[in-house]
């Protein structure tokens, strides 16, 4: 009980904390803007653009400019066959999707150099303002229905100030739609028999807007011992209280249930990817989430939001080893079960308009964040199936974190437009062992300043941009060893320093290409001198350079072609690990070169299509640069019709991998995933 009094007591006091760094900003803000609105009166365009501002104070992406940011929307999003939810990143250059195959296992992905997006504490991944990343870093993107998502923002290294845990490879944003204006319904069957069916729709009156979505998923899988289902429902409610005070309510709810197959060893990966190593492997997941948010228009050009919420999910996974040929009392693998609830509260304030004839967009605000986080672990022996060993995890995390932030942009002059931006982290938390007596250990105080900058030049009337930025990020430890941030004394965060710059060219209406170089160099990386020991240092070095281009050509009214390329040199600095030193070696799980290539006919009506091109090489899997992964291509095809009547149909056959090549989704020293040989699907959409 002491342990939960003391929960208490810090989720008090830094409730207040929080509450105290954002609302003094409303009326001190707000009263300088009365004197900005005194020099120059508000115009309805900005009023407009102002009602744009949503979770997290999100200003309208246009302090995004100076980055390499991608946006998708829905359009973009939906028609599409995706394995799992995260594959619509895809779409962006330099970007590499892991499927493990495992159910209903997060899948991972690699950006910037970083392999573990989704598995580790490098991408912050959000869906409508809620974190998804986990203590750890993993974070479950299949809580998600694409059908929904009105559009996705990836953001590639620290540049956003708006985000700071996790966030030093990038941030990944899913937001969902606020109204609809029609009913849609999705109906999926295919390969392995999997089959979906998905609605969104809703209705608005004069003052509220109503949002509906349900999903209902099923596959038997490609391997055997595969099968999986999810539910994925949520609601949203908008309802404007006053002509300035709108609150907004929004619940999800998931429910996942699977077997998995566990992973290949290269020898029964090429006798046949269809077994199973083991059918104890498998897994279930609840989750339930509920947020409310209140936006406050105070003029023409300001805005103040604020925002509670709360998710709590359950998460199992039995993961075992094959156990052939192994002694009964052999331990092959374990048995996870965490409990995890979170709440988060937090507000900003936001401005677009002029000030002393220049535009400036400012978003300035606060986050707070509770997390209560219990993990069990048993280990599973050999010949037992999913019935529990020893127990070696029985833990409790309670932690808090506090962020301010303050991002914007201000236009120079009729072509310069620069941004500026920072943010203060802070994290504290208390760790109880149940296995050693509930003995609790606290967390060292960690405190971390972030700055951002950047600017956009545009030139040719806007036929031709330039921009560039430098931001700095951190990472707290990482995956499994994050006991040690609370057992361990004297670590400092991981540094992440990336510079960026770039061009866009728009010659016309009918083409546009996109450059970008970058370096991203890290400091201070926790090592793990000997291995097994739980004992880390601060004393790793990396770098990533690379290069990403993009095509995009527009032609025949409804024809397109989008082409990109990227190139990524990684490399440790100073790494050394049970006294081997890697310096110089390239890191593992990042693939040096990545393809895109997607020829598409989109009509308003008629007959459509398109193929699409994935193409990596491989990439080292181990520390000495000894082994390498085989590089790999997916060629992947759809044919569409789409007629309107009273109502609109798109029928749609989609075959991934159409050449059946055979190839590994994920490689590592002793497993292998296989990837989907050729399978073809149906679906069909109404929309009314």
């Amino acid at each position: 009980m002491k342990h939960t009094d003391k929960q208490k007591k810090n989720s008090r006091k830094y409730a207040l904390l929080a509450a105290s760094a954002v609302l003094p900003l409303i009326p001190v803000i707000s009263g300088a803007e009365e004197m900005i609105a005194e020099e120059k009166q508000k115009g309805a365009a900005a009023s407009t653009v102002l009602d744009e501002v949503v979770v997290r104070g999100e200003a309208v992406n246009t302090n995004l400019q100076s980055t390499s940011a991608t946006i998708l929307d829905n359009e973009e999003i939906t028609n599409r066959v995706y394995i799992t939810p995260l594959d619509m990143v895809e779409q962006t250059s330099g970007v590499s999707i892991v499927q493990y195959k495992q159910g209903g296992t997060a899948a991972n992905f690699i950006m910037r150099g970083f392999s573990g997006n989704s598995h580790g504490p490098n991408t912050a991944i959000y869906v409508d303002g809620i974190l998804l990343n986990e203590g750890d870093g993993y974070a479950d993107t299949n809580t998600i229905n694409p059908e929904e998502v009105e559009r996705a923002e990836l953001i590639k290294g620290p540049a956003s100030a708006l985000y700071g845990n996790y966030a030093s490879a990038g941030t990944l944003s899913y937001y969902t739609k606020k109204r609809v204006d029609n009913q849609r319904v999705k109906l999926h069957y295919g390969a392995h028999n999997t089959y979906e069916t998905n609605y969104v729709g809703g209705f608005s009156t004069d003052e509220t807007d109503y949002v509906f979505s349900l999903q209902n998923y099923h596959t038997d899988g490609y391997q055997d011992n595969s099968d999986w289902d999810k539910l994925n429902g949520a609601t949203r409610i908008s309802h404007r209280l006053t002509d300035a005070l709108r609150a907004r309510i929004s619940l999800r709810a998931f429910n996942s249930d699977w077997d998995a197959p566990g992973y290949l060893t290269q020898e029964k990966f090429d006798a046949d990817p269809t077994q199973a190593v083991s059918e104890v492997n498998g897994g279930s997941k609840d989750r339930l989430e509920g947020r409310l948010d209140f936006d406050y228009t105070l003029n023409n050009t300001s805005k103040a939001l604020f925002y509670l919420w709360n998710s709590d999910q359950n998460f199992k996974r039995w993961y075992a080893n094959d156990p052939e040929g192994l002694d009964a009392d052999t331990v092959v693998g374990n048995l996870r079960d965490f409990d995890r609830a979170v709440y988060g509260l937090g507000g900003s304030y936001n401005f677009i308009g002029d000030v002393f004839d220049r535009e400036l967009r400012l978003t300035a605000g606060a986050d707070y964040m509770v997390e209560d986080d219990t993990r069990k672990r048993w280990r599973l022996l050999a010949g037992t199936g999913r019935e529990k060993g020893e127990q070696f995890w029985n833990y409790t995390i309670d932690m808090q974190s506090l962020g301010v932030f303050s991002e914007g942009s201000i236009q120079i002059t009729p072509f310069l437009r620069l941004f500026l931006g920072a943010r203060f982290d802070y994290f504290n938390g208390d760790l109880a062992d149940y296995l050693d007596e509930g003995k609790e250990f606290s967390m060292d105080t960690q405190t971390i300043f972030s700055p951002k900058a950047g600017g956009v030049l545009n030139l040719l009337d806007d036929h031709l941009e330039l921009f560039a930025n430098y931001s700095e990020g951190f990472a707290l430890m990482p995956g499994f060893s994050e006991m040690a941030a609370f057992k361990q004394e004297n670590w400092d965060p991981q540094k992440r320093k990336q510079i960026e710059a770039g061009t866009r060219i728009r010659p016309n209406d009918w083409i546009m290409a996109e450059l970008i170089a970058y370096q991203l160099k890290t400091s201070e990386d926790f090592i793990e001198t000997v291995a097994g020991s739980g004992e880390f240092d601060n004393v790793g070095k990396t770098t990533r350079n690379g290069v990403e281009l993009g095509l995009d050509l527009y032609g025949f009214d409804y024809g397109y072609l989008h082409a990109d390329y990227s190139y990524i040199d990684a490399e440790f600095d100073e790494y050394q690990i049970d006294g081997l030193s890697y310096s110089g070696n390239t890191l593992t799980r990042v693939p040096a070169h990545i393809v895109n290539l997607e020829l598409g006919y989109k009509p308003s009506e008629g007959l459509g299509g398109r193929l699409r091109y994935h193409w990596e090489d491989g990439y080292y899997i181990d520390n000495q640069n000894e082994h390498e992964s085989e590089d790999w291509g997916r060629l992947d095809a759809q044919v569409s019709y789409l007629f309107e009547t009273e109502r609109t149909y798109r029928l749609s056959l989609d075959i991934i991998n159409l050449l059946d090549d055979k190839y590994a989704d994920y490689t590592s020293a002793t497993s292998y995933s296989p990837a989907l040989p050729l399978s073809v699907y149906l679906t069909m959409t109404l929309e009314f």
